[in-house]
């Protein structure tokens, strides 16, 4: 049950990045967000969103990760 809901609220937080990405381009008009897809070779990845060198946005980003692995003996 716990990976379900895991698996849900990232697919929510994907859903919520699209949104954001998507009005922010509305606003700005003249360019997009650029993205890179990335994954952790320990456990999980993300998505790196980028717009830069529009009418209204210099830069910025919307970035979204969901990481997982084994925490060290330290911790």
């Amino acid at each position: 049950m716990f990976y379900r809901m895991k698996d849900k609220f990232y697919a929510y937080i994907e859903q919520l990045q699209d949104t954001i990405t998507s009005k922010l381009e509305e606003v700005d008009g003249t360019t997009s967000f650029k993205e890179d897809i990335w994954v952790r070779p320990e456990g999980g990845g993300g998505r790196t969103r980028v717009i830069e060198n529009g009418a209204v946005f210099e830069k910025g980003g919307v970035n979204i990760s969901g990481v997982h692995g084994e925490l060290p003996d330290s911790m």
